[in-house]
Parts: structure tokens; sequence; C-alpha cells
């Protein structure tokens, strides 16, 4: 590797700083633009895939993780060097592709232009999750088996969200603290009636209720209500004569 001294000179000062700018290296070593840029090509270098490709690391200083991504604080370094061959390779190797926000906080990038793009391209591919976009492979196979697998995220972070909503919960589904003292009131004014008597009660009151939500609400406080067996009442009983 043939380095002038001040080539090398920079190469140690980038070194020593693992990532730095190009006005850092030109001022600290007061060495012109050019000098920084031989310096870097004859090592070999990485530019970041965000922060506008503004800082510089040594080939050699990264340790890449799975997705061929090294970040220095936010800085983003990636072993495909730019950053829409990052985006294709993250895509096209997603087990479920990738949505704009989910690839935004890994790369800490904005990168929404560059995939409807490389998608207007056939670089990638996209469907829709509702109004959200996911980018896929374009690979049919391989684009099937990360369709299935959102799918499969998503029911599982719906049925995790109901869960969770139940166990944090303190009032029954589709139920809140007005309309929980609502029927609380109203059984104490009539302990006999059932689900749909109470619900009637209420609704002609002014009241927006259903039956379910009123035997919602019964079974999650455990009320139980006495019920008539529909057999007749003892009468008064008899004094002797």
């Amino acid at each position: 590797m043939n380095l002038t001294p001040k080539e090398r000179e920079v190469v140690e000062r980038l070194r020593s700083h693992r990532v730095a700018t190009m006005k850092l290296l030109r001022d600290e070593l007061d060495v012109s633009h050019m000098t920084v840029v031989r310096a870097c090509k004859k090592y070999g270098y990485h530019s970041s895939i965000n922060h506008n490709a503004s800082f510089y690391t040594l080939h050699d200083v990264p340790h890449f993780d799975p997705d061929g991504l090294w970040f220095h604080g936010d800085i983003c370094f990636s072993q495909h060097d730019t950053l829409e061959k990052t985006l294709v390779a993250m895509v096209q190797n997603a087990p479920a592709g990738f949505t704009v926000a989910e690839l935004e906080q890994r790369l800490h990038t904005r990168v929404a232009n560059l995939l409807s793009r490389l998608s207007r391209r056939q670089v990638v591919a996209r469907c829709f999750a509702g109004r959200q976009a996911v980018y896929l492979a374009t690979d049919g196979l391989r684009q099937q088996k990360q369709r299935e697998s959102r799918e499969r995220r998503r029911q599982e972070s719906s049925a995790h969200t109901v869960a969770c909503q139940s166990a944090e919960s303190p009032y029954p589904q589709d139920c809140d603290v007005v309309l929980v003292l609502q029927v609380l009131v109203q059984i104490i004014k009539s302990p006999q009636a059932d689900a749909g008597a109470v619900a009637k009660a209420l609704c002609a009151s002014g009241c927006h209720i259903t039956a379910i939500q009123v035997q919602r609400i019964f079974e999650f406080y455990s009320l139980k209500k006495k019920r008539h067996t529909g057999g007749r009442r003892p009468g008064p009983a008899t004094r002797p004569g």
C-alpha cells in the first residue's frame, strides 16, 4: 500500500477517532480534501449511510452485525456501502419484510422516498397491511413466506394486545366506569332483574347499553343474580284453629 506520509497521517488519525468527518480530518491535519480522499481510497473505507454520508471509518474498524450494519452512536455504516443497496439486501433477507417505520428505526434515517423509488423500479416488492406499506422480496416463493410470517406476527400481536387489555383493565370489554356504575345502581333498584331487563330499563332512561354489555358486567364482577324457579311461592302459614 503506497501511502504518502500525509496520507498515512490521515489513516492513523481516522483510526484514532474510529469515526470522523472530512472537515475534522482536514482541520486537524491541515491537509486538503483530496489528500483525505486519496488516503481513504488507498487504505479502504466506509462512509455512513445516514447523516448524508458525511462520516468516514476505515474498512477494518467495523464489526458488522447479521444485517451487515455497524453503529457508532447513531451513525450507521453498512457492509453494502450505500443506503440503496442496504435497503434492498435487508428487504430481500427479512423473514417478514419491513415497513418504512421499522427500517427507519433500524437505520436512523428516512427511507420512505427511496423505498418508493425502489418499488417503482421493481427492485423490491410492496404490499399493504391496512394503510401500512410492507416491502418484500421480489422472488415469488420468498415473498409468499414473508407475507405469511407478517400475517402471523399481526395475529400474535393482536392476541397479545387483547390479553394485555383484559389483564390490565378494571372494566369489562366495551364498558367504562360510567356504564358499570349505572348497571350497579339499576341492580340495587331491581335486584331480581336479569341482564336483558337491566339493559331495557337503562335504555329507557337514556343510557346506551346492550344486554351483552350488562351480562359482561355481571360475569366480570361475579354478580350472581337470584332468579325465581317458576314455582308457586308458599302462602302464609295457617294458624291452628
